[in-house]
């Protein structure tokens, strides 16, 4: 599922993963997946879901239907880490170049969550290279633990977020990777220093109607600001009445130069030298790589026929967009 988002700092959000263990109080999140999960225990009963018991998360290969065939919930399984398998080639199917918010449903880099999911969607945004992919987590020592092990990667168009409340928080910085900080929601007082190594902080209050919500206060922001200035980080506030009642109306909403994407190209097959297409009757043209199956080690399958939904870009078995990507 991909949706083009309100949230100011990005495109779309795209969530091949959904489901957090964290147990925040002021979580959005949470409150959105219980609210339209649907009868949970029913649905678990269901052989749509596929469970992995020692680990207590879940695989969905197609979208979740009722008996008539309709589409019942995005979130069958409430608010527990499942993996949206359907949704991993959703990108490559995007053409137009976006700024995309990886798992705002959830903690894509949670404890919780295996190696091999994550894997699997940095390989689908390998597959879509013309988009930039922003990552948020709250645990941060995982980007360090796949850095570490050679897996977190390290394009241009991959960037790594850290959520802080408070400045105690753990964030990651490498300067190898484009990292950036979202201090959301502003819970006390960061001060103005402890910035460097950041390439762009993002600032957003809580918002809701949450018993006990922190409110924040002016100077909470003006410090970050002048952290941001004095670094020379680019500075985003979010856009809310909570934020605007803080700070006013004149919200500072720069972006780094690198997330301007107008002038990122999009691979196209119908401008490379390898495709060969014909006509089929009234069905129009069939389109095929010359070297499509050559790129994976068969040598004797011929030409490789070209999906008509890559009418306007390659698709992810491009020898091309391979040789890019590495």
């Amino acid at each position: 599922m991909m949706k083009k988002t309100k949230i100011d700092w990005c495109d779309f959000t795209w969530n091949p993963v959904t489901g957090c263990l964290h147990t925040c109080e002021y979580c959005y999140a949470r409150k959105l997946a219980q609210r339209f999960c649907g009868d949970v225990r029913l649905n678990k009963s269901s052989d749509q879901l596929q469970l992995d018991a020692p680990r207590g998360i879940y695989t969905l290969k197609a979208p979740f239907l009722n008996e008539d065939g309709t589409l019942t919930t995005h979130y069958p399984a409430g608010f527990e880490p499942t993996l949206h398998e359907y949704r991993l080639d959703m990108v490559a199917q995007k053409k137009k170049p976006a700024n995309i918010f990886v798992c705002s449903m959830a903690d894509l880099f949670g404890e919780w969550v295996p190696t091999e999911w994550i894997t699997r969607v940095f390989d689908a945004c390998k597959a879509a290279p013309w988009h930039n992919y922003l990552f948020l987590t709250k645990n941060p020592q995982r980007y360090c633990e796949l850095a570490n092990a050679g897996i977190l990667p390290k394009g241009d168009n991959f960037w790594y977020g850290s959520t802080a409340t408070t400045p105690k928080t753990s964030v990651f910085h490498a300067g190898e990777y484009n990292t950036f900080v979202s201090i959301e929601p502003i819970a006390e007082d960061f001060g103005t220093g402890g910035y460097e190594g950041a390439k762009w902080i993002i600032v957003g209050a809580e918002t809701g109607n949450r018993s006990g919500k922190i409110k924040p206060r002016r100077e909470w922001i003006e410090n970050v600001v002048k952290g941001a200035r004095e670094y020379e980080i680019p500075i985003l506030l979010k856009d809310s009445a909570e934020l605007r009642e803080a700070w006013g109306d004149d919200l500072i909403q720069e972006f780094p130069k690198e997330l301007h994407h107008a002038d990122i190209p999009v691979p196209h097959c119908d401008e490379c030298e390898h495709l060969t297409s014909r006509q089929q009757g009234d069905r129009g043209l069939t389109r095929q790589c010359e070297i499509g199956w050559e790129s994976e080690g068969y040598d004797d399958r011929g030409a490789r026929h070209i999906d008509a939904k890559y009418a306007r870009t390659s698709p992810p078995w491009c020898p091309k967009r391979k040789e890019e990507q590495e």
